[in-house]
């Protein structure tokens, strides 16, 4: 195997044109296409090539196995050339396919053979165990006099020796790289105007042309000199190149032949072509010059219809072994011409007429694409595929679970009308068979689509019984979620608990017991959450799994965002025993940063780093760089991350942002945001003020980490409101309404220096954060009775204060008083005025459920009497412990009943 690298227009071409004309054996060139489907394509041209010479050993095997028979054909005399395979080339490796990879291999370990494969290419391949074997020739430039005698040789053809005297012709020569293609357009270009005109074209080239010229300075210039030559033509010609510029591969004389219907004497315009360097021919076959065919391609690309005509024509010329009903030629006979015709009749949108034409090939299209899993980059080629796969696909129901599953999903990806139901089709077929668990997850999200939540459920445990145990808790998790986003809470806790009961003790329980946390903390039950959390670590520390610092850290975050003191000691107990000193440091730097010590937290943090001997904690590192931040110390909580290697999440990243917007460093923050959102900012983001605090404050759909699970609670000193802001993913947000209005860049951000932070900086902050307790915005909602918080000066806006109910400004009820509990004294609700309300709810209730066998409005109807009770004992704690679990319809009902202050606690606890 030989491989034959240089630069284009070098003659690499010409190299392997001129051995083929010489062998005396088979040999052939085949040139890779731009924007197909690789690999799979190649060996379809490479059979069809070989079967015109009368070698079958590709197109006759029975198995339709197309590389297998390409390898048994290179064990005798032979050479196969593949040209342009850097249009094979992954982009981000540079390496060709595997299968290519895998066939130089197998050549090469053969036993020594007759045949030989070379590959021509542009672009160098990196090197590797594949092409350990192969020789690498590297064709270069010729040399001055060689490029002098190629230069002496245009002339003369051309009639134009005098053109150019002889002691400048080295000088044109090292102008122009010695490339013989740049030669070739340059001397075209003389025929039409004066070399000093020429030379303008590329001045800068020509002041350095006794230096070494880099090829990418030639390539410009050749470019300029072949747009210059461009604009010489006559009509006819421009448009027989336009048509021919759509051609991806060497075309025949026939495809020129056809166009004589649209085109005056396209046979004289084929000569003025050639002559101009434009249109080459090696036997049958006409090639366009590259850098031409580029720039008639983008200007043809302009003209809409006269594109169309062009694709269209080609099309003709490649249906038309199809359109023959006699035709009895086999599949590889033509293969060539499907390929080129699938292309042109995408091109202008005509994937029935390919799909009817592939649709006699399924079983040879079935074998040739079978090993293809990787879905194409480009938009165009994955149209191909989705064509392909279609056709061949459409005459049963059952086997090739990769290739369905593969069609199913660029179907998703094309996001078209219904594409979405033909992608459920081909992925429920595909599970019919032996199929890999994504095939299934995906048609378990189109089943909850299509069918519901009770046909997702079958289909994830058909999953469940089908893959290897290993998978199971992807399907667990999967069905939990769905279940819970379609409002079935109870049927999600049943199948998390299910998967914990039939799961063996692996780092696999972690997510099914975090999913476990997230949907008992939506469904306000937090103190549930974190209990179940808890013990997940504990199960995961005794069995020493890891990521059990996950639970932890889900479930102290947890805690601390609530400010739930019970909760908060439920977690150190679960650290001390574990003996984790720098997991229980963290604990105590949450429970200061929840009471307002945010000084005292950031010291806590850095001294436990500081006496720390292994790696550093990044979770600790990250929440003491906030609370300096908090502080007003950025200078600090820059050297609090020092060395620490934070996780890439939208939480550090926002935690980044903040401490560049905070220190002036406003294009770093503008980074640092990008990162966070996965996106470039857009300018009205880049321009709003409020946009770090509106990022905080978004809580995504899925399960990943965001900024407020990390750093729930953002203190005044830092937002410039009355009080401390927490964000609760059970809660709505406590931005809504006029509170936004009041927030606007961090305190002190607007007066940092747009430098980068110096070491000597000093604090930006206009006041630090408050210590102590304070007023805390939790969140707001302006459809419930007005509830006022005693000690407030507005009694306009009002927003709950941690034991208190939200509250908005269109509230029509009275005589309600919350008192912040703050001190060790509060006053409550009013129980007795509560539990009235709560017994007429109740006989409400029941009336309206008398008829009603619904479980779950027996249970809401049981809680609000057990809460009536409670209430009317004076046991407020357990009044509101019942109401959390009544429900939305006893909420419904408490409004339509007009018992204000019963729906506005209800509210409250239900997170309504």
């Amino acid at each position: 195997m030989c491989i034959l690298e240089g630069f284009g227009g070098v003659g690499k071409s010409r190299i392997a044109n001129e051995v083929i004309r010489r062998a005396d054996f088979p040999a052939i060139r085949v040139v890779t296409p731009e924007g197909g489907l690789g690999w799979e394509d190649l060996l379809i041209l490479i059979a069809t090539e070989l079967d015109e010479l009368g070698e079958r050993e590709i197109s006759d095997r029975s198995d339709g196995d197309l590389q297998a028979g390409l390898l048994s054909f290179l064990r005798k005399q032979c050479l196969v050339v593949l040209d342009n395979i850097e249009a094979l080339l992954d982009p981000e490796t540079g390496l060709p396919p595997a299968p290519l990879r895998e066939l130089v291999s197998q050549i090469s370990q053969r036993t020594p053979g007759a045949g030989r494969l070379l590959l021509v290419t542009s672009q160098s391949l990196p090197s590797g165990r594949w092409m350990d074997d192969s020789a690498i020739h590297t064709v270069y430039p010729p040399t001055e006099s060689q490029g002098s005698d190629i230069l002496d040789n245009l002339l003369s053809m051309r009639g134009l020796q005098e053109e150019i005297p002889p002691e400048k012709r080295t000088d044109i020569v090292r102008w122009l790289g010695g490339n013989p293609r740049a030669l070739e357009i340059f001397v075209t270009c003389l025929a039409d105007e004066p070399l000093e005109d020429l030379i303008q074209l590329g001045s800068e080239a020509w002041e350095v042309r006794d230096q070494i010229v880099a090829p990418t300075l030639v390539r410009q210039l050749e470019e300029r000199l072949a747009r210059r030559s461009l604009e010489h033509l006559e009509v006819s010609t421009k448009v027989l190149l336009q048509m021919l510029s759509v051609y991806r591969t060497p075309f025949r004389q026939d495809a020129i032949d056809r166009l004589s219907r649209i085109i005056e004497d396209p046979h004289t315009a084929q000569q003025l072509l050639s002559k101009r360097f434009f249109l080459s021919r090696s036997t049958r076959w006409f090639s366009l010059n590259p850098i031409v065919r580029e720039i008639a391609r983008s200007q043809v690309a302009k003209e809409s219809r006269r594109l169309r005509m062009a694709h269209t024509q080609a099309a003709e010329h490649f249906t038309r072994h199809f359109r023959d009903q006699r035709s009895t030629a086999p599949f590889l006979s033509n293969g060539a011409s499907f390929v080129e015709a699938r292309y042109h009749l995408l091109k202008i949108e005509k994937g029935e007429e390919f799909e009817a034409i592939a649709a006699n090939y399924r079983s040879q299209l079935l074998k040739n694409y079978k090993n293809i899993t990787r879905m194409p980059e480009e938009s165009e080629a994955a149209q191909q595929l989705i064509s392909v796969l279609m056709a061949a696909l459409a005459g049963s129901d059952r086997g090739y679970s990769n290739l369905r599953y593969l069609l199913a999903r660029l179907l998703m990806k094309r996001n078209r009308r219904d594409d979405d139901l033909l992608a459920f089709r081909q992925v429920t077929y595909a599970t019919r068979s032996p199929s890999q668990s994504g095939a299934w997850l995906l048609r378990l999200d189109l089943s909850a689509r299509f069918e519901g939540y009770s046909a997702a459920e079958s289909v994830a445990r058909q999953a469940i019984a089908a893959l290897h145990q290993s998978h199971s808790w992807i399907f667990y998790r999967k069905l939990a979620l769905l279940a819970f986003n379609s409002g079935k809470v109870r049927d999600s806790l049943r199948i998390l608990d299910e998967a914990l009961r039939e799961m063996p003790p692996s780092s696999q329980r972690i997510p099914i017991y975090s999913l476990g946390g997230y949907v008992l903390t939506r469904e306000n039950r937090g103190s549930e959450a974190v209990d179940l959390l808890l013990d997940g670590y504990q199960s995961a520390t005794k069995d020493a799994l890891p990521y059990s610092w996950r639970l932890f850290e889900q479930a102290l975050f947890l805690a601390g965002g609530r400010n739930d003191s019970i909760a908060l000691t439920n977690v150190k107990k679960a650290v001390k025993q574990n003996a984790n000193r720098e997991y229980l440091t963290l604990c105590e730097v949450v429970e200061m940063q929840s009471s307002g010590q945010w000084e005292e937290a950031a010291k806590a943090a850095d001294a436990s780093l500081a006496s720390s001997r292994g790696e550093k904690y990044p979770t600790l590192a990250a929440q003491g760089a906030f609370s300096w931040m908090c502080c007003g110390e950025p200078r600090r909580a820059y050297a609090a991350l020092a060395g620490i290697a934070l996780p890439r999440n939208s939480a550090t990243w926002w935690l980044r942002a903040m401490l560049a917007l905070c220190s002036g460093a406003n294009e770093s923050y503008v980074e640092y945001m990008h990162h966070c959102l996965g996106r470039p900012l857009t300018e009205s983001e880049t321009d709003d003020k409020k946009f770090w605090i509106k990022c905080w404050d978004e809580i995504p759909d899925g399960l990943e980490p965001y900024p407020a699970f990390y750093f729930p609670r953002l203190p005044s000193g830092l937002t410039g409101l009355s009080g401390d802001v927490v964000r609760l993913v059970e809660k709505p947000s406590p931005l809504e309404f006029e509170l936004m209005s009041q927030v606007g860049l961090p305190q002190g951000a607007e007066v940092a220096s747009q430098d980068e932070l110096r070491p000597d900086a000093p604090s930006v902050f206009r006041e630090p954060a408050r210590q102590g307790v304070t007023n805390t915005f939790i969140f707001r909602d302006a459809s419930v009775p007005s509830i006022i918080v005693k000690g407030e000066e507005n009694m306009r806006d009002k927003y709950e204060v941690e034991q208190a109910a939200a509250v908005g400004p269109k509230s029509k009820a009275k005589d309600v008083t919350i008192q912040k509990f703050q001190g060790g004294s509060s006053e409550g609700i009013d129980l007795q005025r509560l539990a009235s309300e709560l017994a007429d709810l109740r006989r409400a209730m029941r009336a309206a459920s008398a008829d009603d066998d619904d479980p779950e409005r027996d249970i809401a109807v049981a809680a609000v009497s057990q809460a009536a009770t409670a209430a009317g004992q004076g046991d407020e704690g357990k009044a509101l412990q019942h109401l959390a679990s009544a429900g939305r319809w006893a909420w419904d009902m408490a409004n339509s009943i007009g018992a204000s202050l019963a729906a506005a606690v209800l509210k409250t606890q239900l997170g309504i």
